[in-house]
């Protein structure tokens, strides 16, 4: 539990972070910083994620701890060199993707600066090794703030901005790297079996992510180049933040559910780890569902709160638009990709991501969508929503995978009612006001509607947390009386 609220709480510093940042830099330095900062989470996937996921899958296995931990450094540095050389050959070309020479130099750099430390919280994960886990997020993070921030308002600039982001994060990179460290590893213990079977275990799941950041990616590099860095700036914080906000919403459904369906397939076998998975869609769906309803309906309250004024009116249109993509592509993530990866056969996601990304283009060359912002972010939305029914329509074949129909239906129902009741409350004021009313009054609607339909057994879930809260204060009160 622990990994998942230090998880949840690097995705709200995040959050935070991009607010903080668009306000300093304003919309047009905002949209180069964001344009660079998409584009190094884009190359990290592509180059390194392979090597977290299966650091993830791998290194706790101690009897091979050595093996993998050689196998998993060597990689990691040979991935390093063909980065810095595929962006060497790219610089010699004369190709600058509307940057700076400066900026495109930094982006390499910020994309190991920012996977190194992915990198080694999932060792961590992977090891138990909660404290070294929280630390390395912590200081990454207290370091952002420190350095990213006071740069940005000093220089109001996005290179120098970028250069104090991976800054933060190689300090804390090498600051918490004892932890990482394992005893015997060395490069002449490197296993090539090992290096091809981290490509074949995490190759899938990793292109699929890369398709998916890949559309949002090209989606800003042509407001960039046709609409200038103004809207790009515009369009780049309603999706960051938007995407950082479901995501974190989606810590918990992606990270704890998936496990514990393993844990049943350990101990109960593959037919209770199916029924477990078609029950953890619902979960998902019942989390991000009022996010993307409540989103929508208090775009206006949440634009006037936390919002810059420089970005405000396109940031709530805009959210109307990249909300229901960033549910789809979310639920994808939560509810779907469990099934592919139960089953070992994930070849599914990237034919799914593949679609989206073809989509994307589709809209950009054959439509209007370039000739605005608001088509740009409803392409982007389109196609995610197109990789959603992909993957749905695959992963829903087997019967035993499939949600309760009744609590599909039940969960949409409760977020319409949901999103209709709270919708007035963006005429209150102050907006803190507004916005405390919609979550505790349409949080606890919903919670209602879903406790009356008893969507995934909740209501037995509520009588069991219930009868644990009563037991604790008796067991107290034994105690005391022995």
């Amino acid at each position: 539990m622990q990994f998942a609220v230090v998880f949840f709480l690097n995705s709200a510093a995040n959050f935070a972070l991009g607010i903080v940042l668009s306000a300093l830099l304003g919309p047009a330095e905002f949209g180069r910083y964001a344009t660079v900062a998409l584009a190094a989470n884009t190359l990290a996937g592509a180059v390194f994620d392979w090597l977290r996921h299966s650091s993830l899958r791998f290194s706790g296995d101690h009897d091979e701890r050595v093996r993998v931990a050689s196998s998993l450094e060597a990689s990691y540095l040979g991935a390093i060199a063909l980065l810095f050389v595929g962006f060497g050959l790219v610089a010699a070309s004369g190709v600058n993707f509307g940057l700076s020479s400066a900026l495109l130099a930094m982006t390499p750099l910020l994309a190991v600066a920012l996977n190194r430390v992915d990198y080694a919280g999932a060792q961590f994960r992977a090891r138990g090794l909660e404290r070294a886990f929280t630390a390395i997020y912590g200081l990454r993070q207290l370091l952002t703030f420190a350095f990213a921030v006071t740069v940005a308002y000093v220089t109001r600039d996005a290179t120098a901005t970028i250069v104090a982001l991976a800054a933060a994060s190689l300090i804390a990179a090498i600051a918490v790297s004892r932890p990482l460290r394992t005893p015997g590893a060395a490069l002449r213990r490197v296993s090539g079996r090992k290096v091809v079977e981290f490509l074949v275990y995490a190759k899938p799941i990793v292109i699929s992510l890369v398709i998916y950041q890949s559309i949002a990616l090209i989606n800003r590099q042509v407001a960039l180049d046709h609409l200038g860095a103004v809207a790009t700036g515009k369009l780049s914080l309603a999706t960051d933040l938007g995407q950082r906000l479901f995501q974190a919403a989606n810590t918990l459904p992606e990270l704890l559910l998936f496990q514990y369906a393993l844990e049943r397939e350990r101990s109960e076998g593959r037919a209770a780890a199916e029924r477990q998975i078609g029950v953890n869609m619902i979960y998902a769906l019942a989390v991000l569902a009022p996010l993307a309803g409540g989103y929508m309906a208090m775009a206006p309250t949440f634009e006037a709160l936390v919002v810059p004024s420089a970005y405000r009116g396109d940031f709530a249109r805009l959210t109307l638009l990249v909300a229901p993509g960033f549910l789809a592509y979310c639920t994808t993530l939560a509810a779907f990709h469990p099934v592919f990866q139960l089953e070992r056969r994930t070849w599914p996601l990237t034919l799914a991501a593949c679609v989206a990304l073809a989509t994307d283009l589709a809209l950009l060359r054959f439509t209007d969508a370039t000739a605005t912002i608001d088509g740009l972010a409803a392409a982007n939305a389109i196609s995610l929503g197109v990789g959603f029914c992909i993957a749905a329509a695959m992963a829903l074949r087997r019967r035993a995978s499939r949600p309760r129909l009744r609590d599909v239906l039940a969960i949409a129902a409760a977020t319409l009612v949901m999103a209709a009741a709270v919708r007035p409350l963006n005429t209150l004021h102050p907006a803190a006001l507004a916005a405390a009313a919609a979550a505790i009054g349409g949080g606890g609607l919903y919670g209602a509607i879903l406790l009356l339909f008893d969507v995934g057994g909740l209501r037995a879930l509520a009588a069991g947390w219930l009868r644990d809260l009563r037991r604790g204060p008796q067991r107290a009160d034994a105690s005391n009386r022995a």
